[in-house]
């Protein structure tokens, strides 16, 4: 009985330490049900698609820079992209892991702009190569954070980051220039599927009048009055 009770005290523990991992470098798997786009090599044009399927996002293992996320498959023996990002905040936080998007015309995979962490209200916004970011920035018509530094993994050092912006000109960084162009996508917990947004449909003009339906309910009425009228001199 006391080495069970032993067993059970460091499971317990082992368990404790497994979820401090996991809140310390933010690892998150999620499913995607559609291919999106994440940040490539920084001296390289190249981008990096995601196939519809299951990765792991997570904070790399320093105490100086806790900024560079790691996208690795389900069994986090092969690394997609190593990726700079900044600080972002929300109002609201979420129970679950939440993903924005950039969207795309129909056919082209969504550029993931920033992730939260379950139950956080700061996040991180992805940085793309310049080039890549370029690009995006013409292609959805929104600011993109770039960079033309290559990422260190294993020390800090202060990466300047710009704006490109949709009329391919680079600004300085001002994180309120992202604030009318956020919108979120469906979100769902660690391993729950996210669904890349559609692209947007086209809302048709009205063009029809209603005054055939406003002729249409003038006459029921008329009709119903002259029920009543009918019913009531019956009653008499």
């Amino acid at each position: 009985m006391k080495n069970v009770r032993i067993l059970t005290a460091l499971l317990a523990c082992f368990a404790a330490s497994m979820a401090n991992a996991d809140t310390w470098n933010k690892k998150t798997k999620v499913s995607f049900s559609g291919p999106v786009q994440v940040p490539g090599p920084s001296t390289s044009s190249k981008v990096v698609i995601l196939p519809a399927g299951t990765y792991v996002f997570k904070l790399m293992s320093s105490s100086s820079n806790r900024n560079i996320v790691e996208v690795t498959n389900e069994g986090e023996n092969k690394v997609y992209s190593t990726i700079l990002a900044i600080n972002d905040y929300r109002l609201n936080a979420s129970s679950k892991t939440v993903m924005y998007f950039s969207e795309r015309k129909a056919g082209a995979p969504v550029a993931i702009k920033s992730w939260f962490y379950p139950g956080d209200n700061f996040g991180q916004r992805f940085v793309y190569p310049k080039v890549q970011a370029v690009q995006i920035a013409a292609a959805v018509n929104q600011p993109v954070p770039s960079t033309t530094v290559v990422v260190e993994k294993t020390k800090y050092v202060e990466v300047p980051v710009y704006i490109q912006t949709p009329a391919k000109q680079e600004v300085a960084y001002d994180a309120s220039a992202f604030e009318k162009h956020d919108a979120t996508d469906t979100a769902g917990d660690d391993g729950e599927a996210v669904k890349p947004p559609a692209p947007a449909k086209a809302t048709l003009p009205k063009t029809a009048s209603s005054l055939p339906l406003v002729g249409l309910a003038g006459l029921l009425l008329l009709a119903i009055s002259m029920l009543m009228r009918r019913a009531s001199a019956q009653q008499r």
